[in-house]
């Protein structure tokens, strides 16, 4: 980083929606949890959450943060999981491409964004929630534990760490290779950039580094 160009932040200066903005175009790319629940009064909702972290694999745990709406009310995403205990995370790719935005819109908690996108909703096999049919893989989680961070009752500063546990994951053959594994290339995830702005998975894009075990990487070294 050249000196004369840097340009320095501090947290202390700044307000908490500042904060907010310098983490996520700097904190990049982040992949997307395509998130579907289902309300008590059975309307079912579909949020974008790119706040989100695969965690460990015993018990396999991945987690979500879940901040505040813009009107300072707890997103419907959290109020749905909390009442049923579950949720579906739906690994955004290019079927959702077009409408990751139209999801994201902080509509009336009676609307279904199902409906809203033009996705189909289809029964997950171990939980409640809804999944979505034109998504190529999913994780179906249980709640697990929600951690309280932040500063209560403030946009930008309020958040619930929902750390699901995976109880079912089901995939489209078609994203495997001919091994057998997940080809994350085919699966086409798609990732959240600053702003509005968004990351394709792409063959162009991709890029391949061996890991040489320590004693080879030595080995390697000492030769002449």
């Amino acid at each position: 980083m050249d000196p004369d160009r840097t340009i320095t932040f501090d947290p202390c200066e700044n307000q908490p929606m500042d904060r907010q903005f310098m983490l996520s175009q700097l904190v990049v790319p982040r992949p997307i949890a395509m998130v579907s629940t289902r309300s008590p009064d059975g309307i079912a909702n579909i949020a974008p959450m790119s706040y989100y972290l695969p965690i460990t694999g015993d018990p396999m745990l991945l987690g979500i943060t879940m901040g505040l709406r813009e009107d300072g009310q707890l997103k419907h995403t959290y109020l749905n999981a909390m009442a049923s205990g579950d949720f579906v995370v739906n690994v955004t790719s290019e079927a959702f491409r077009d409408d990751i935005e139209t999801v994201a819109m902080e509509s009336p908690s009676e609307v279904d964004e199902f409906d809203l996108a033009g996705w189909t909703p289809v029964p997950a096999t171990k939980v409640g929630s809804p999944a979505i049919g034109e998504a190529l893989a999913r994780l179906e989680c249980v709640v697990h534990k929600v951690v309280d961070l932040g500063t209560p009752d403030r946009v930008f500063g309020e958040v619930h760490l929902v750390i699901g546990e995976v109880v079912w994951v089901a995939y489209d053959s078609a994203i495997c290779n001919e091994q057998g594994r997940i080809d994350p290339v085919r699966l086409g995830a798609i990732a959240r950039l600053g702003l509005r702005t968004f990351l394709r998975t792409t063959d162009e894009g991709a890029y391949y580094l061996a890991r040489t075990p320590w004693a080879e990487f030595i080995d390697n070294r000492k030769e002449p």
